[in-house]
């Protein structure tokens, strides 16, 4: 289980501010708070939990809990470091990046640069892509680095739309978040 946390954590982490606007404008909203619950699959094992995550500015604080409190797992950083603290550790792991971490933990490497663009319904830029839109141009589904993510439950968040449920899957891996609270702040 806290190998699925610490996937999710890293995962997320490339989320670290918003880009673009789902219309491709620039969009410079680079405060904020998502809280919403998530799951995480692989052949070996599914996990849910409760995340909760402020951005501001670069500096980044996810915190997911399993049910009832059990399990807490924070990543803290921002654009010069990431520290990891998971259940059992007596003290945080610190690494230039939260890449350095999945890789060092995991053994494996994940587009966690493109995760930030994928939250929030864009694809990331410069990246060959395939991608299909509804009628107002937000993303239903997206297609990068072997990982197919696929978006529905948009609202309106000030000036922009924002996703509320969010299936990434690719390479023997789920991910579902399902966003209760977007917070946009000035």
């Amino acid at each position: 289980m806290t190998r699925l946390l610490f996937m999710f954590l890293a995962l997320l982490t490339g989320c670290a501010s918003l880009g673009p606007s789902p219309n491709g404008g620039a969009h410079n909203d680079q405060n904020w708070l998502v809280r919403g619950k998530l799951s995480v699959t692989t052949p070996e094992d599914t996990v849910t939990g409760y995340l909760s995550w402020e951005q501001q500015q670069q500096a980044y604080d996810l915190f997911i809990s399993g049910p009832l409190g059990q399990g807490a797992s924070r990543l803290t950083g921002n654009d010069r470091f990431a520290e990891l603290t998971l259940p059992g550790w007596e003290r945080p792991q610190r690494a230039p990046s939260a890449e350095h971490l999945l890789q060092h933990y995991m053994g494996w490497t994940f587009p966690v640069q493109n995760v930030r663009y994928w939250v929030q319904g864009q694809p990331s830029p410069g990246e060959q892509t395939k991608v299909q839109r509804d009628e107002q141009g937000r993303l239903i589904s997206l297609q990068q680095h072997g990982w197919l993510i696929r978006y529905s439950r948009y609202s309106r968040q000030g000036q922009r739309w924002l996703p509320g449920l969010i299936k990434v899957s690719g390479h023997n891996h789920r991910f579902v978040f399902a966003i209760k609270e977007w917070t946009l702040r000035g």
